[in-house]
């Protein structure tokens, strides 16, 4: 099966290509709501903004309000609001380091 044939692939293109999330590139900067969790699913802190937050990977230590944490997972979303503005949504594992 090509790429062009696989439903996935479609099914992405028919919804950017819908009139919901009419493309407007460069018009609007996106939005990125990153939010934290604890294996157990204890959220810990959401940072909503408008441009692109960097996205941590496995592994790396990162700091939470002064308090450094260990990357677990991440994992990213992306689509587009109804006025075509990109939205990422990032959900973050991190775990304690002691």
């Amino acid at each position: 099966m090509s790429d062009s044939q696989d439903p996935v692939f479609a099914a992405i293109i028919s919804r950017d290509q819908s009139d919901e999330c009419r493309a407007h590139p460069g018009t609007v900067a996106p939005a990125h709501c990153l939010s934290f969790e604890t294996p157990d699913g204890t959220h810990l802190v959401q940072l909503d903004s408008i441009g692109i937050l960097p996205i941590p990977g496995h592994g790396e230590t990162i700091v939470l309000h002064d308090q450094p944490v260990t990357v677990d997972s991440a994992e990213t979303a992306y689509t587009r609001n109804e006025d075509g503005r990109p939205q990422i949504y990032t959900q973050v594992v991190v775990v304690s380091l002691q």
